[in-house]
C-alpha cells in the first residue's frame, strides 16, 4: 500500500517535470522572464524531491533504473536551460 502511494507519487512528479518543462518553453519563445525564472526553480525543486524520493523508495530495480535515467535526463535539461544564451 504505500509503496503504491510513494510510485503513484513518483510519476505524478515525472508528468509534472514534464508539464513545467512544456511552459517552459513556452515562456522562453514569449521571452517572459519571470514566468521562466519561476518554471526553472519549479523544475529544480520538483527534480530534487523526486530524487530524495526515489532514493528512498523500496522499489524495484527496474523502475530504479527507469527514474534515475529520467532525473540524469533532466537535470542535464535544466542544465541548459539555465546556462544563459
Amino acid at each position: 500500500m504505500a509503496n503504491d502511494i510513494i510510485y503513484s507519487d513518483i510519476l505524478n512528479l515525472e508528468k509534472d517535470i514534464l508539464h513545467i518543462e512544456e511552459t517552459l518553453v513556452e515562456f522562453l519563445n514569449l521571452k517572459y522572464e519571470e514566468g521562466i525564472k519561476k518554471s526553472l526553480h519549479q523544475l529544480e525543486s520538483n527534480l530534487r524531491y523526486l530524487s530524495i524520493l526515489a532514493n528512498g523508495a523500496p522499489i524495484n530495480k527496474n523502475a530504479d533504473r527507469k527514474i534515475m535515467d529520467f532525473l540524469r535526463t533532466h537535470y542535464d535539461y535544466l542544465q541548459k536551460l539555465s546556462v544563459p544564451a
